[in-house]
């Protein structure tokens, strides 16, 4: 499963559980989100308590609000269903990434957040 598109990419590595973010995402508006969505609850429903979805935003340059606002309607949905575990992994090196990010730990503390050079 991926989307790929001019300015950016998100790519489903099945092996590896891991949703990888690239490029640019400036979409307008939450509905220009959806085919993000709708990928992030498809890699997710196949898993188990056992399994950790991660989600890598190490090559994601930008995210506006409604993609944040997105992604964190994602990790409310997940803590609902509360049956898989997931991560996060961002970039140091990306000014909006480690704000944004850990402020997912606000929604569900259970979030595994990290962030590399």
């Amino acid at each position: 499963m991926d989307i790929r598109e001019n300015d950016y990419s998100v790519v489903y590595e099945e092996g590896a559980k891991t949703i990888k973010f690239q490029g640019n995402i400036r979409l307008q508006g939450v509905s220009e989100y959806e085919p993000i969505k709708n990928l992030l609850a498809a890699c997710a429903e196949p898993l188990t308590a056992s399994d950790t979805l991660t989600l890598d935003f190490q090559g994601l340059k930008f995210l506006n609000s409604a993609g944040i606002t997105t992604l964190s309607m994602f990790v409310i949905a997940m803590r609902k269903k509360n049956t898989t575990k997931l991560a996060v992994v961002g970039s140091k090196a990306v000014a909006w990434q480690e704000k944004s990010l850990n402020n997912l730990n606000k929604i569900w503390s259970d979030i595994q957040v990290s962030f590399h050079e």
